[in-house]
């Protein structure tokens, strides 16, 4: 399915790292691989139990700071706590809108949100006044709520000569899809206190809809000082 495009050194706010480019064949795409402590000749080190973080693109949140979710913190808290384990990979996998690509995040937003008196306010349910939160916005536009495929991540990962992994998710289907690959994994949640409601509503929607291991404490929305 994929084939290295090229490697280089890579410093970050978040220490120096190795930056691989993968080319996707089955989806014409490109994924990308920060790899941080020992690699060389394509290998890294003897591939046990590493930290691995698997993550999805959100550039409305990674580029322009949208606040409707925290794909960003987590991102930047698994590069930090990779670091301090001197040793782990980041896989950033082209799967925008969850997999929907940027028409059906377009679709998505537009079934969430709404211009009110000049401002953005999220849309309601007309009948029992919740939130329209992402999953079933996607579903109301016509697309999955989740359309990931996440056999590529496993053949990244052995690229590099991995073996097992500490997977940084609270996604089972992303701890599924590494285990398909043969690659032992071992889960490890992450979590990021909510600035606001919308992501609140969001993480009580991946728990009920999605499975995702997110309990009532982590969608508690964090106090203003």
């Amino acid at each position: 399915m994929i084939k290295e495009l090229g490697r280089s050194p890579l410093p970050t706010e978040f220490g120096d790292w190795t930056y691989l480019v993968f080319g996707d064949f089955i989806h014409g795409s490109h994924h990308e691989m920060l790899v941080f402590g020992n690699i060389a000749e394509g290998s890294l080190g003897d591939g046990s139990d590493l930290l691995v973080r698997m993550h999805s693109s959100c550039h409305t949140n990674e580029i322009f700071h949208a606040v409707n979710c925290d794909c960003r913190k987590q991102l930047h808290q698994a590069m930090e706590l990779i670091q301090q384990e001197n040793r782990g990979i980041i896989l950033y996998l082209d799967q925008e809108g969850r997999g929907n690509g940027i028409a059906g995040k377009l679709a998505q937003l537009n079934g969430m949100f709404g211009w009110e008196d000049g401002k953005i306010q999220q849309k309601t349910d007309s009948q029992t006044g919740e939130r329209i939160d992402t999953d079933r916005a996607y579903k109301e536009a016509g697309y999955f709520s989740e359309a990931r495929d996440f056999t590529v991540a496993g053949e990244m990962l052995h690229s590099v000569g991995v073996k097992s992994v500490r997977l940084l998710t609270n996604n089972p289907n992303k701890i599924a899809g590494v285990e398909n690959s043969g690659i032992k994994v071992t889960p490890v949640e992450i979590h990021i206190t909510p600035d606001n409601e919308i992501i609140a509503t969001d993480l009580k929607s991946k728990a009920k809809n999605l499975g995702h291991h997110i309990n009532e404490e982590h969608w508690q929305v964090k106090r203003r000082e």
